[in-house]
C-alpha cells in the first residue's frame, strides 16, 4: 500500500493549497474534511487528482470506516 501523504502549503498572503497523495477514491475528501475546518473551512477551488476517480473494492472501503 502506497503511503498516504497530504501536503498543506501557505502561501505569503495567507492562501492555503492542500495536496493529497496516496488515497484512492474520493475518501481524499473525507480525510481531509477536519483539516479544512481547521484552516478556516471555505474552498475557492478544487482539483481532483486521477487517484480521486480510482475504484475503490467495498471491503477496503469498509476497513477505512472501521
Amino acid at each position: 500500500m502506497a503511503d498516504e501523504v497530504v501536503e498543506v502549503s501557505i502561501g505569503p498572503d495567507g492562501t492555503v493549497a492542500m495536496s493529497v497523495r496516496g488515497v484512492a477514491g474520493m475518501e481524499c475528501l473525507t480525510q481531509t474534511e477536519d483539516l479544512v475546518q481547521l484552516l478556516g473551512g471555505e474552498i475557492e477551488s478544487r482539483e481532483l487528482t486521477d487517484e480521486a476517480f480510482v475504484e475503490v473494492e467495498q471491503d477496503a472501503q469498509d476497513r477505512l470506516w472501521h
